[in-house]
């Protein structure tokens, strides 16, 4: 709730810098035994820009779901050249269904880089995301990563939407 009063307040000082998109990568749900979709709102400041994902999966041949969210602190060090380095402030996950871990609550990392090219009202954005590569929830994430294939450690993303 805090990050998000201190966005809106930022916004109000900035030129807008609110964006929203989607991964055309879960487009490969068709070919997996499971459905993937990833969204973020982010809000970008000159050279930082921070961001909400909201990410759901559901599995077809397992009794298991996973919804996770977070804070991505993303840092762009070229000054216009669109190169960015980020990672995850705090994100954590949930999964139920009968396969779902004991412990059904998940915090763990993420790490990436990326390239933004932005054009008029909107941005596209291929990626690279290492997952949990801080965290201690291996045993759990794996068993995630069983029943959903699209759930990698590294993943290849494509970001399209619209700036605002």
């Amino acid at each position: 709730m805090v990050v998000v009063i201190a966005m809106l307040a930022a916004s109000a000082l900035h030129p807008s810098g609110w964006q929203a998109g989607i991964d055309l990568r879960c487009l490969d749900s068709f070919f997996y035994p499971s459905v993937r979709v990833d969204g973020e709102f982010s809000y970008r400041f000159s050279e930082v820009r921070v961001t909400i994902p909201l990410r759901y999966t559901h599995s077809n041949t397992h009794e298991l779901d996973f919804a996770e969210t977070g804070l991505i602190v993303s840092v762009y060090p070229f000054d216009g050249l669109g190169f960015y380095a980020g990672v995850s402030m705090l994100r954590i996950g949930y999964a139920w269904g009968l396969e779902a871990p004991a412990d059904p609550l998940i915090l763990f990392s993420e790490a990436m880089i990326g390239w933004t090219f932005e054009f008029p009202y909107f941005f596209v954005e291929p990626r690279i995301s290492v997952t949990d590569i801080f965290s201690s929830e291996k045993g759990r994430l794996e068993a995630i990563r069983e029943a959903m294939p699209q759930y990698s450690p590294i993943r290849i993303s494509l970001i399209v939407g619209c700036a605002f």
